[in-house]
């Protein structure tokens, strides 16, 4: 009988809520007042964030993500024409930089490419010099193998064309030493090149092991209240993976378009598509109490189910 009572209790105290709120919204305006009672948007109210952790590792200023992480939230209010995320240092959800082996090979892999480039741009230019040196060593040692032939034919040189031709055969004989000394450089040159290639192939095999186990540029945890973004590698590309956490953390699953913010792998894009548009025109329309209780309940189960949405980065 108790709980019986308490469930009627209960009951009579949701049905006098719902008469109150009659009573007072329907002041003036009944038709306003039962609107507003019975359909809600869940973009109504912003969500407030904060910057967690920034790891000192990724040498980037906290004001600097802080002011990415602003720059990704105003994607989504720009679009809707109110906010949607504010920065509140208060806030229960955290935006976090999370330092790891990926970021840590990254950084590897763009010393590496930087170094090899430096490497390239210096060897090229020395080995068309050796080139073209070959090529006039190569065409001074036939016109002396000829004019040797010519006078041989005669049955031998005078002694001043003689002395001639021995100085410029001594003068060739330096010039080869000296062209192979250069190419000596350059074999070492170049293998110490293929050698640091070698390792930059290791290190990106290892890079993608790496993300074998862990995809993600960014997670928006549901569970814990926080979004953790893990990679650095360009302005624009941290900006749109902070937009799509920032997406899930609205409601937003993915889109099936490349072009998407919400799309499952990252890019440059830092602009919502006509999808991304869509995807939340839909998810901030007004619906009735009954269907946001049903997806309130939804999303409850998919939180303690899952609770993590990930972005893919490669």
């Amino acid at each position: 009988m108790t709980t019986i009572f308490k469930k009627l209790t209960a009951v009579f105290v949701v049905l006098g809520l719902v008469v109150g709120g009659l009573a007072i919204y329907g002041q003036g305006n009944p038709a306003a007042g039962w609107h507003k009672l019975v359909y809600y948007s869940p973009c109504q109210q912003p969500r407030s964030y904060r910057i967690g952790s920034v790891d000192p590792k990724f040498n980037l200023p906290e004001e600097e993500f802080k002011s990415g992480v602003m720059t990704a939230a105003n994607i989504w209010g720009g679009a809707y024409g109110q906010d949607l995320f504010v920065y509140d240092p208060r806030a229960e959800l955290t935006v976090n930089l999370v330092f790891d082996s990926r970021q840590s090979l990254t950084n590897e892999i763009t010393s590496l490419e930087s170094d090899l480039k430096t490497q390239k741009n210096s060897l090229d230019p020395q080995i068309v010099d050796y080139e073209r040196r070959v090529a006039a060593f190569k065409k001074k040692l036939a016109d002396l193998n000829s004019q040797i032939e010519y006078w041989n034919g005669r049955g031998g040189a005078p002694p001043e064309e003689y002395d001639k031709l021995k100085n410029e055969q001594q003068s060739l004989k330096q010039e080869a030493e000296g062209l192979n000394a250069m190419a000596i450089g350059l074999k070492q040159s170049t293998q110490d090149y293929n050698q640091e290639v070698g390792q930059l192939n290791q290190t990106i095999t290892v890079f993608n092991e790496q993300l074998q186990y862990r995809p993600e540029e960014g997670i928006y945890d549901g569970r814990e209240n926080k979004i953790d973004i893990y990679f650095n590698i360009s302005k624009n590309e941290l900006i749109h993976t902070l937009a799509h956490e920032f997406g899930h953390a609205l409601g937003l699953g993915h889109i099936q378009n490349p072009k998407a913010i919400m799309f499952s792998r990252t890019n440059q894009i830092v602009a919502l598509s006509p999808d991304d548009q869509a995807a939340l025109a839909e998810f901030c329309r007004e619906r009735s109490v009954g269907e946001m209780l049903q997806k309130r309940l939804q999303s409850v189960s998919d939180l303690y189910l899952g609770g993590k949405v990930f972005t893919f980065s490669h």
